[in-house]
């Protein structure tokens, strides 16, 4: 069996591997058939515009309470069977998905998917913080985000070819979970724990609160999840406004002449780089330091006023491009921020649970927040959406630069700090 390094000893390869599965799904719900939407528009056209957004909006609003819930309820002990739990109702809503023929009944499908996603999506990160460490684990932690955005690139091109033949056929994306569910017995405790070669201390245990490591903890974040917090807004800010696209490419592209095979090649781009982010996170901070959070909002920003200002092919390909590769940078730092924040590799599934719930009301909030700036804006023109996440980002920039010395701005910050002597 071929073993790698976990950053305190070795993991075999193919829990490895098994691990990574988990995020085939994470990004599915939603996302994977947004390139569809200006065709479902078209088969129920006395639909709002909002009720064809809740195949995509609806069941990022049940994530949310649902992770809460598997970062409640999940331990070391039983995480394997909340996991096994969540892709089992997932892999039930896609192959319900396959018969499907009214709005109600795709909107209530997209419901159940929110629960089952939501039960996996913490596990997905914890997991992988729990056995890996240090470097290691910022590595694991990217390579985890590309696999999610890397799926979606086949998906949303699948998605994008199979509307224009049958839309029904497109819900075939959401069986993805049928590959996690086959390699679940490489990611049991019971088989971790007989394979795993662990050096120094114990994965599990608690940290002794004098032990210099839990006095540096302690001393860096002497309120964690009031830095969590922190984390968790910038998290949602950059989510909301670099994944605006999402919802309101498929129509501007339909308003412009493009067919939905188009849409589903333009979207695929932007995991296409997100991928490619994720998988050179390490390099990347290496390049730009601590400027890393900095340099993804400026290329963001560049993608999203492309998308806006130019109507060509090659210009919405470039546009989206350009967001893949921030988010595909950002979205793994916090992932590492969050590892950093939680006292203990036992907390990490808890912690992730509040993370990735911003995530997920970032994605829900998107039409909420356009619309209102529409309203107040007068402006319903396709190319507003683009403008107004430019600007947004923008704004944060700017807060970043006033908090560039917080943890929460910095990228790579590893600096010690000195915890208080003892009163003699």
């Amino acid at each position: 069996m071929k073993y790698i390094s976990n950053g305190r000893g070795e993991i075999p390869l193919i829990s490895l591997i098994a691990l990574l599965s988990v995020s085939l799904v994470v990004n599915l719900p939603g996302l994977a058939v947004s390139p569809m939407l200006g065709k479902v528009a078209d088969i129920f056209p006395h639909a709002s515009q909002l009720e064809v957004q809740l195949l995509t909006l609806l069941p990022n609003l049940v994530i949310i309470p649902m992770i809460l819930i598997s970062g409640k309820i999940t331990t070391v002990r039983n995480q394997t069977v909340v996991l096994a739990i969540g892709l089992a109702i997932f892999l039930l809503s896609g192959i319900l998905y396959l018969s499907a023929d009214t709005m109600p009944m795709l909107v209530g499908l997209g419901a159940l998917l929110g629960v089952g996603c939501g039960l996996v999506v913490p596990i997905a990160a914890g997991q992988l913080s729990e056995y890996f460490y240090g470097a290691q684990n910022a590595k694991v932690l990217g390579f985890k985000s590309g696999t999610s955005n890397g799926i979606v690139i086949l998906a949303t091109i699948f998605v994008g070819w199979a509307a224009d033949i049958s839309w029904h056929t497109a819900f075939c994306v959401y069986l993805v979970p049928v590959i996690p569910l086959m390699l679940l017995p490489f990611m049991t405790n019971t088989f971790l724990r007989k394979h795993i070669r662990v050096q120094g201390e114990e994965r599990h245990r608690l940290p002794d609160p004098g032990t210099p490591e839990a006095q540096a903890h302690r001393c860096r974040f002497a309120h964690p999840l009031l830095t969590l917090a922190g984390v968790i807004g910038l998290y949602i800010a950059l989510t909301a406004t670099s994944m605006v696209f999402t919802y309101y490419l498929p129509f501007t592209m339909k308003h412009y002449g493009f067919t939905a095979s188009q849409v589903g090649l333009a979207t695929a781009m932007f995991y296409l780089t997100a991928m490619l982010g994720g998988f050179g996170l390490t390099p990347y901070i290496r390049a730009v330091g601590r400027l890393g959070l900095y340099v993804c909002i400026i290329i963001m920003v560049a993608g999203l006023l492309t998308l806006g200002v130019f109507h060509t092919m090659p210009a919405y390909v470039t546009g989206v491009l350009l967001i893949g590769l921030g988010y595909g940078f950002f979205q793994p730092i916090i992932y590492d921020k969050t590892t950093q924040i939680a006292p203990t590799k036992a907390l990490s599934t808890k912690y992730f649970s509040y993370t990735l719930a911003g995530n997920y009301v970032a994605l829900s909030v998107i039409p909420v927040i356009v619309e209102f700036f529409q309203r107040i804006f007068d402006n319903h023109t396709a190319d507003f959406p683009y403008y107004l996440s430019a600007s947004i980002l923008g704004v944060i920039f700017l807060i970043g630069f006033v908090k560039r010395h917080s943890f929460v701005w910095l990228t790579g910050d590893d600096k010690p700090c000195t915890p208080p002597r003892k009163q003699q």
